[in-house]
């Protein structure tokens, strides 16, 4: 198995990496195995770094530098999270320390805002379903059932509502339920039974 892969398996690129020791200083600059060994233990350790602790430490500077704006107007890191949980809104640590650092009157206005004793907004309304879904299918296929009834009604409320045609107007049925019943007049299949 061994055999058979080819060298690529050890690829250091190391004509790349020996254009970086003119970077690098004392012993490390001048022997070309020495560059080489630091400038690899160098990548190996900052991509660790990178991987494991850089998101933590920087996140830990965001939180730090926002505990010290917001104990500047009296509060903390903890209660300002819950004031703006509870105001619903959604300023993102990295934007409540650039509001912090160099939009300070913002900042003060969102503090004031969560100091305040402005209630919250609502909670957002959950569509009510109407009693209609929930009504059993009538046994005569002709008869509609009672939520496609509640449906069209809606509909020709919200067009009555949002469309402003004289020609309607003047020509058109007046009321809800006389749209609704519209459809009648072009119904092949009662025209031929009648």
């Amino acid at each position: 198995m061994l055999r058979s892969t080819g060298v690529s398996l050890y690829y250091r690129a190391t004509a790349e990496l020996d254009r970086l020791r003119g970077m690098l200083r004392g012993r490390a600059r001048l022997e070309r195995k020495v560059g080489l060994k630091r400038i690899t233990f160098l990548m190996r350790t900052q991509t660790r770094y990178r991987v494991e602790q850089k998101a933590h430490w920087e996140r830990a500077i965001v939180r730090k530098n926002v505990d010290s704006a917001a104990h500047e107007h009296g509060s903390g890191w903890q209660h300002l999270r819950n004031d703006l949980a509870r105001q619903n809104l959604m300023l993102l640590p990295r934007t409540q320390q650039q509001l912090a650092q160099y939009e300070p009157l913002a900042f003060r206005a969102v503090m004031e805002l969560c100091a305040s004793r402005v209630a919250p907004p609502p909670p957002p309304m959950t569509a009510q379903v109407p009693e209609e879904a929930y009504a059993t299918r009538p046994e005569d296929p002709k008869v509609a059932h009672p939520a496609a009834r509640r449906q069209l009604e809606e509909c020709v409320e919200r067009m009555l509502c949002t469309g402003r045609s004289d020609v309607l107007q003047r020509e058109g049925p007046r009321t809800t339920q006389a749209w609704m019943d519209a459809w009648k007049e072009y119904d092949l299949g009662s025209a031929a039974q009648k």
